[in-house]
């Protein structure tokens, strides 16, 4: 299996496997004891990381979509999924991909805030986590996307992989 291939299946059982433990065990994490709020933090936990994972299959999908190279990472262990080259890369192709993150970062809140039930511990730690997540990446990403947005021609290429390859 070569290209985000490896990824995909390494995300998707960790997003089924948190699924099936919502499923199954966020009705533990409502209440005051300490099962609860184990069994809501690391319920929650588990869903944060799904949030991330999704924040990056957002920016790699909007990207492949608009036809960006982007670089995929030789361990299946990076946090990160993909690099970005600015001189492989258009800054129209640039935008998209920035924006496919910060919309599925938008939709993993959307979804936590509206649909799961807000009494539940495990729902609480996730909202919070997500809410990490907008900071960091208001923080981090979005002077970033200004930058690409009014002087594209100027942005280094950051590489946070290490080795990788185009796919």
């Amino acid at each position: 299996m070569h290209g985000f291939g490896k990824f995909a299946v390494r995300d998707g059982v960790i997003l089924v496997t948190t699924i099936m433990a919502w499923i199954f065990l966020a009705g533990f994490s409502a209440g005051d004891s300490l099962f609860a709020y184990f069994i809501g933090a690391s319920l929650g936990l588990a869903g944060g990381i799904c949030a991330w994972f999704a924040h990056e299959w957002g920016h790699v999908l909007a990207g492949k979509l608009v036809g960006a190279k982007l670089r995929v990472p030789d361990r299946l262990t990076s946090v990160y999924l993909f690099g970005f080259d600015v001189k492989q890369n258009s800054k129209f192709q640039f935008v998209i991909m920035a924006l496919g993150g910060f919309a599925a970062t938008a939709l993993a809140f959307s979804f936590a805030y509206f649909v799961l039930p807000s009494a539940l511990m495990a729902t609480k730690v996730l909202l919070g986590l997500i809410l990490l997540e907008i900071t960091v990446t208001g923080l981090l990403e979005i002077p970033g996307f200004l930058v690409g947005i009014f002087a594209y021609s100027r942005m280094p290429s950051v590489d946070v992989l290490g080795e990788e390859r185009l796919s």
